[in-house]
């Protein structure tokens, strides 16, 4: 599944230099005294497919990782923190703010946005107790 914004897919499946491996992960990456090569292994057939490459990058991911307030505070379906406006969350008193709530598009400038009005959100909340 692509969970990239729609105009970057477009752009992956226009650029014919990329080959997309559908429902596959990479199980090895081997090389004698450098990175030489990956393993895919597809999860549908379990046929792993050697690719040869000269270089490699890695992502971490966009999972949120906020497992830990699970139980604290009401989560989205894609796993993010529901927020309001001043990026309160349904516990009174836990704020959040960036990519892992659900009302920001994942960019570094939303995240900062958010942030601020967290911040400012805190703020006015402790000048109230």
């Amino acid at each position: 599944m692509f969970r990239a914004e729609k105009i970057l897919q477009e752009r992956i499946f226009a650029n014919e230099k990329i080959e997309v491996l559908r429902d596959s992960f990479i199980d090895e990456i081997s090389g004698e005294d450098r990175f030489e090569s990956v393993s895919v292994k597809n999860v549908k057939d379990n046929k792993i497919t050697k690719l040869k490459f000269d270089g490699l990058f890695v992502s971490i991911g966009t999972d949120p990782n906020t497992g830990f307030l699970r139980e604290i505070v009401e989560f989205d379906e894609r796993g993010k923190i529901k927020v309001d406006s001043s990026m309160a969350t349904s516990q009174t008193g836990i704020f959040a703010a960036g990519d892992v709530t659900s009302n920001c598009p994942e960019q570094m400038a939303a995240a900062v946005g958010s942030g601020v009005i967290a911040a400012l959100s805190v703020n006015e909340y402790l000048e109230k107790l």
